[in-house]
């Protein structure tokens, strides 16, 4: 048997109560006598080996659980033993919970309220024990502090710029910050403002170290960094593409390479999708790849693509996810799945993933959670 945890998150609008666990289990049914575990070689040297599980040929169970009751927590950071919500309530606020992963249970160490709009996104800086609170809404990135008294509002950056497309554009757009692979830097996405800034940030304040600008309109949202670090990808929300940089990680700069559609070939005509969620896996495929996946809202697909050679994309596939709006999706930790919820269904798929990383058609669970947007698996 082979088994999984995520904690997923969604929108308190409607049927949704705040924060969940989801459990799944895959169990291959005995064949010809042998069961889950089959002994490979003889003598001093033989193992048991858990056999690759399959959604073909596999028992699949799922179960979840409430685990907060909260009011739109609408993203997550998860640590080794602390879990970070957002909350619209009190005006907008994180709360930070001790996590006992074993038990599953939380136990609140402090928040922060009134932070005048719900943040969008949140980081833990672990080696800083700050958060980075992502507000989209005033185009700002609250930093807070974490310490034996709980959290506090260490500082505030304020962004500015503005870009072509209205409402979205007509002021700053703080949608997302991540330290970078050598946890020096700290790079802000300014959706709003077509760029991505990159700063150092510790507790005594911050500097702004460099600022690159997207071509206008593109609406940056999410990014993340390729294995090694000298690529990243940027998720356009605005204009559905994924934009390639090369990054200097002593300098903080970010430069542009290439630029491929979140979109299959002949959808250029297609309207009203927007980009969202951006993941790369950790391991290596069958072929000795990396490859990255993005969701598409709207268009409500998968798009699938191999980090190829200079950290450019070739695309491989487009799948749709079985629900609408697939705002988030999450690897499995040994990357053989991938998990995705829906923010305008209930429906939870799961896809497993091929040799070279395309998804096989996604299976529907038995599990029905509503407006989920964040996803993150538990290791």
């Amino acid at each position: 048997m082979k088994e999984y945890r995520f904690i997923l998150a969604g929108y308190t609008r409607r049927s949704n109560k705040g924060v969940h666990i989801l459990n799944i289990s895959l169990d291959k049914p005995e064949i010809d006598g042998l069961n889950s575990k089959d002994t490979i070689g003889s003598g001093p040297g033989k193992r048991e080996e858990t056999p690759y599980m399959s959604l073909v040929d596999s028992d699949v169970r799922d179960h979840s659980r409430l685990l907060l009751n909260i009011e739109d927590p609408s993203y997550m950071a998860l640590d080794a033993d602390k879990l970070f919500v957002l909350s619209s309530g009190d005006e907008g606020g994180v709360k930070a919970y001790n996590f006992d992963r074993k038990r599953e249970v939380l136990r609140p160490i402090g928040g922060v309220d009134m932070l005048g709009k719900a943040p969008c996104h949140l980081y833990f800086d672990r080696d800083k024990s700050l958060i980075y609170a992502s507000n989209y809404h005033l185009g700002r990135l609250d930093i807070l502090l974490l310490n034996e008294d709980g959290l506090s509002l260490a500082g505030s950056i304020c962004l500015e710029g503005r870009g072509p497309i209205s409402p979205n554009q007509d002021g700053p757009r703080c949608h997302m910050a991540i330290k970078d692979p050598s946890d020096r830097f700290t790079l802000v996405v300014n959706l709003g403002g077509d760029r991505v800034e990159t700063y150092y940030i510790d507790t005594e304040g911050y500097d702004l170290v460099s600022s690159y600008h997207t071509r206008p309109g593109m609406g940056p949202r999410h990014m993340v960094f390729g294995p090694g670090g000298r690529y990243a990808y940027l998720m356009g929300e605005l204009d559905s593409t994924v934009e390639v940089l090369a990054y200097d990680s002593a300098k903080g700069i970010l430069k542009s390479i290439s630029r491929v559609s979140s979109l299959p070939e002949g959808s250029e005509s297609f309207t009203g999708n927007s980009g969202a969620a951006i993941k790369v896996t950790k391991l290596k495929n069958e072929l000795g790849k990396y490859n990255l996946y993005v969701s598409n809202r709207g268009h409500n697909s998968l798009s699938v693509y191999e980090i190829g050679d200079g950290g450019n994309l070739n695309f491989l596939q487009n799948i749709g996810t079985g629900g609408k709006n697939p705002r988030d999706f999450a690897l499995s930790p040994d990357d053989r799945f991938i998990l995705v919820g829906h923010q305008d269904s209930e429906d939870i798929v799961l896809f497993e993933r091929l040799g070279d990383g395309r998804l096989l058609e996604g299976k529907k669970l038995k599990s029905r959670l509503d407006e989920i947007v964040c996803i993150i698996p538990i290791d």
